[in-house]
């Protein structure tokens, strides 16, 4: 597991599907291998502690197979009730959400409403954080 304090959060890489500049959350996630999702997974507030991804790591439960998991399996794992339905919905949850490239916004009162959703505000674009690699 990664030892960081800052979460993994996918990247909105785009493909372009029927003209529009989205990716499926699920694709993202399809990626991870089990370090990364339970890196993901510990920025999603959804109350997992130690145990749980200990669970998730002796399974190696990977990207691909995040969304193929049931409570049933999970508990027989060992997990407790909460933390496998909580883990559960959000799986489907992701199967539907799309990301959006900021790029792909056609007016700038559309970015500007997204950019401030993540507190960027009158254009201030300073405040967005700096990549910076871990390597």
């Amino acid at each position: 597991m990664s030892e960081t304090s800052t979460p993994y959060t996918p990247a909105s890489t785009s493909t372009t599907v029927a003209g529009n500049e989205t990716v499926s959350l699920a694709d993202e996630i399809k990626k991870y291998d089990t370090a990364k999702l339970i890196e993901y997974l510990q920025g999603q507030d959804l109350g997992l502690d130690e145990d749980d991804e200990k669970i998730l790591r002796k399974e190696k439960i990977k990207g691909q197979d995040f969304f193929d998991l049931i409570e049933e399996k999970l508990e027989k794992w060992g997990m407790l009730s909460g933390p496998a339905m909580r883990l559960v919905k959000f799986a489907k949850e992701c199967k539907d959400k799309k990301l959006r490239l900021f790029s792909s916004y056609k007016t700038k009162k559309k970015l500007s409403e997204v950019l401030e959703k993540y507190g960027i505000v009158s254009g201030d674009i300073t405040r967005i954080s700096q990549f910076i690699s871990r390597k």
